[in-house]
């Protein structure tokens, strides 16, 4: 009866000792699966940043987007990036990213609105992957 109680005590430690070492952020988990997934399908999350600008940022140079942020991590490298604001509709910031025979597109979007077409009242960051053939 000691030797179950010993074993079982063992194996729920040794369960939670590795839950606590697999702990990965959402972000990097989400960036995970679209890599994996590579379906060239975007995922959007709308909750990545706390505040909102209250005016659209002008100087690209000075984008930092969380999502590329933590594919470099990974060891994909920047390929191509660009900008453009929408006549009626938002402004996107999109970057590409490739590392071996994966190529992953991340956009920020800037929301606004016809009555307040200066401020912004959401952003957002898409990610999408697929495989290419080199």
């Amino acid at each position: 009866m000691k030797n179950i109680i010993i074993f079982i005590s063992f194996f729920f430690f040794s369960c939670s000792q590795k839950t606590k070492k697999q702990s990965v952020d959402f972000n990097e988990k989400v960036v995970e699966f679209a890599i994996e997934n590579s379906n060239n399908k975007f995922i959007e999350l709308s909750n990545l940043y706390d505040s909102l600008s209250k005016e659209i940022v002008v100087k690209n140079k000075d984008e930092k987007l969380i999502l590329v942020q933590i594919l470099k991590k990974k060891g994909f490298e920047i390929k191509d990036w660009g900008s453009g604001n929408h006549p009626l509709g938002p402004r996107i910031i999109s970057l590409k990213l490739k590392k071996g025979n994966c190529e992953c597109e991340v956009q920020k979007t800037y929301y606004s609105s016809d009555d307040f077409p200066e401020e912004i009242y959401k952003t957002t960051e898409s990610i999408r992957c697929k495989k290419v053939n080199h």
